[in-house]
């Protein structure tokens, strides 16, 4: 079974988060964007960029107008494979999931959005969300059966993305760790916190 999630980024009370098809727990996604994270020596210039992001529903079918978006994806990364032609922006951006380096970069100025995925914990297992206006790197977890599991950090804060109980019986995906940019962990560290839980097997550990 595929552990599903989301990377992106938070600013102005905006998010802006790309799906993740697979491979999305902390030892493989949430190592690859807390290596791109720990990458960036300037926040400042990369805050304007994720700014001027345009996010667009990933749903949204590629026509005329899009020729921008699909011309910069072209010319940034020429060998891109698709099975078939594209229809829409999640299977325009689908070779690119699972890292944040062309945003970071400002080599993309479009992402597909699917922001509102996080709030289907039966269904997102893990989201890293770059919170600009925090200055944080967010760890958030699915499979959320109850509003205030004992892993959730957010307990005694309010759940941005609420606490309703969806009809399959699950509460929006919560923030079980976040870390400051200047204070980001090295690897090892990183791994820590989550092994203990359950959600790594040792097989899977790297």
């Amino acid at each position: 079974m595929s552990d599903q999630g989301l990377i992106g980024f938070r600013y102005r009370d905006i998010d802006k988060l790309d799906y993740n098809r697979s491979g999305s727990a902390p030892n493989k996604l949430g190592l690859q964007i807390l290596h791109e994270l720990r990458a960036v020596d300037d926040w400042d210039p990369f805050k304007k960029r994720i700014a001027e992001l345009t996010p667009v529903a990933e749903t949204h079918r590629i026509d005329y107008f899009d020729g921008y978006p699909v011309a910069e994806i072209r010319r940034h990364f020429p060998h891109l494979e698709y099975d078939s032609a594209p229809t829409d922006y999640h299977e325009l951006f689908a070779p690119l999931q699972g890292t944040l380096a062309p945003y970071l970069d400002g080599k993309l100025s479009f992402m597909p959005d699917a922001s509102d995925f996080i709030r289907d914990s039966q269904h997102c297992e893990w989201a890293y969300i770059t919170n600009l206006d925090t200055n944080q790197f967010e760890v958030w977890k699915g499979n959320q059966l109850e509003p205030d599991h004992e892993d959730n950090r957010m307990v005694e804060e309010d759940n941005r993305y609420g606490k309703d109980m969806d009809r399959m019986g699950y509460y929006p995906c919560a923030m079980v760790r976040s870390y400051d940019f200047e204070e980001l962990p090295n690897p090892g560290l990183f791994l820590t916190y989550y092994s203990f839980s359950g959600d790594l097997t040792d097989g899977n550990r790297e």
